[in-house]
């Protein structure tokens, strides 16, 4: 995705990231934590396959679940009670959950009722087939004639190669540096 960011006006930053992300995994991490870093994007309490949730939503719940128990401090709040509250709100969430199964709680049920997708998806699917808006011609999709075919058409790859340079000798000026055994002594 390097390349793709760098090469799309509006997304350095992006870009940026994107290599402090690769130097990252191949150089700093062992094996086990890149492919940990690289895949941790969901998260499974419960075990089983499908469990897994989207760790940004984890957080949410567990940002949930800190503002009630603040909120709940009343007059009470202070620095430390609101630090203690924030370090035990995913123990307390897994706490409550185990309790809640060992005496055989029933979960809440929804109110809302979910309509199929099927007909929206068939609908869709027929639409589809008949415009072709992916169909191949030569160079250029006819449906989107102002998307290139190639992404990386516009990458200056002398300019991308001196970029890559320049941040690659600026990593190291904000690493923090490691202390000789002579320096501790």
């Amino acid at each position: 995705m390097l390349p793709h960011f760098k090469s799309t006006p509006g997304f350095n930053s992006y870009a940026i990231e994107m290599l402090i992300n690769i130097i990252h995994n191949e150089v700093f991490l062992s094996e086990e934590e890149a492919h940990q870093c690289i895949w941790s994007a969901t998260n499974n309490w419960q075990g089983g396959i499908g469990k897994n949730i989207e760790i940004d939503i984890l957080q949410e719940n567990r940002n949930r679940d800190i503002k009630k128990q603040i909120k709940s401090m009343g007059a009470n709040k202070t620095n430390a009670a609101v630090e203690r509250a924030s370090r035990s709100t995913g123990g307390e969430r897994k706490i409550i959950e185990n309790f809640d199964h060992m005496v055989r709680k029933a979960m809440k049920s929804s109110a809302h009722t979910h309509s199929s997708s099927a007909l929206d998806e068939s609908k869709i699917l027929a639409d589809l087939r008949e415009v072709k808006p992916f169909a191949y011609h030569g160079n250029t999709f006819d449906s989107f004639p102002n998307i290139s075919y190639d992404q990386l058409e516009s990458l200056d790859q002398e300019d991308f190669q001196r970029w890559l340079g320049r941040h690659k000798r600026n990593i190291p000026l904000n690493a923090p540096q490691a202390q000789d055994e002579d320096d501790e002594e």
